[in-house]
């Protein structure tokens, strides 16, 4: 057998083994998002700091691919979910904020049973984000979309972020799962530095509590 085929067979078999161990979660829950906006102050010369926060939901399912073979109770869990943001940026702003997004993570997974009915378990890794839609709009209903590359009248965002995130919680009857995790986002979301320069950057990082179905 030729070493090609030998590779094929190879990842045919663990890719076998990984379906007859995997799981499919589906997953809901509550997120919040926090902002910082880092801006330049040009009597000083150096920056005053903004925050905002948003609240929203996420809806989604991840695959629950089981590791033993490399050490018990390890997993790995990419999945695909949608966000849903909404608020305003400062309590008295006339706009509101509504963001929809997509988000990719790919995280591993150690679980640690208790007794046959509970686990715990606690879970790390990279989750990427690109915003589908985020728009401002007045409290008269213009709406500003900010990921267009037209749009000269408001900063426009960068769609895309990448987050680290960490999240612990409870596995109950090998059915329902419970976590709390958080988020550390990595990338400037202000896509205009060049055009604005009193808003140099802008951090975001998330809060999210959710309970999840394994199917």
């Amino acid at each position: 057998m030729s070493n090609m085929k030998k590779i094929i067979v190879l990842a045919a078999a663990l890719l076998l083994g990984w379906q007859a161990r995997a799981q499919v979660v589906a997953n809901a829950g509550y997120v919040h998002a926090f902002e910082t906006m880092k801006s330049a102050n040009y009597l000083t010369e150096g920056f005053d700091y903004d925050h905002a926060s948003l609240d929203g939901f996420f809806a989604g399912a991840n695959y629950y691919l089981n590791l033993d073979s490399v050490l018990d109770g390890l997993a790995a869990m990419p999945g695909a979910n949608l966000s849903m943001l909404f608020g305003r940026y400062w309590a008295n702003d006339d706009y509101r904020v509504r963001e929809l997004a997509l988000n990719l993570p790919l995280q591993s997974c150690y679980t640690y049973e208790i007794n046959e009915s509970l686990k715990v378990f606690g879970q790390t890794g990279p989750t990427l984000q690109f915003a589908l839609s985020h728009k401002m709009i007045n409290d008269n209903g213009t709406t500003y979309p900010l990921l267009s590359k037209k749009n000269d009248s408001h900063r426009a965002r960068n769609p895309f972020n990448m987050y680290w995130g960490f999240a612990a919680g409870v596995e109950v009857i090998d059915m329902l799962r419970i976590e709390v995790g958080f988020d550390l986002g990595f990338f400037n979301l202000n896509r205009r530095v060049e055009d604005y320069d009193y808003l140099k950057s802008i951090k975001r990082n998330f809060l999210h509590i959710g309970v999840g179905y394994l199917f």
